[in-house]
């Protein structure tokens, strides 16, 4: 069994199984074994957590993106830390 019930997730979210799991690459009926019991795959508990949880949108995210991320957090820390500060992040104990 999943520590993270994700059927319980999306429906805090309002969305369909075909919304909720298309938004990952999952099919629904992949989705809906899911919900019933079946143990879910890390790489999909991840973009689960990166697009339900997170809300990123991986349409909108390059490569370029993650790169300059990654130069912030390691060159300019400050900056980074203060960008966090000013941004709203949900987390999973939303839905605990």
């Amino acid at each position: 069994m999943n520590s993270i019930d994700v059927k319980m997730i999306r429906r805090k979210l309002g969305l369909t199984q075909y919304e909720f799991w298309t938004r990952i690459g999952v099919s629904q009926s992949a989705g809906c074994r899911y919900e019933l019991g079946r143990r879910v795959p890390k790489p999909v508990m991840e973009l689960l957590r990166i697009v339900h949880i997170e809300g990123i949108d991986l349409a909108k995210v390059s490569g370029e993106d993650l790169a300059i991320l990654d130069y912030l957090k390691s060159h300019e820390a400050h900056i980074y830390q203060k960008a966090r500060q000013n941004v709203d992040s949900p987390s999973l104990t939303t839905f605990a």
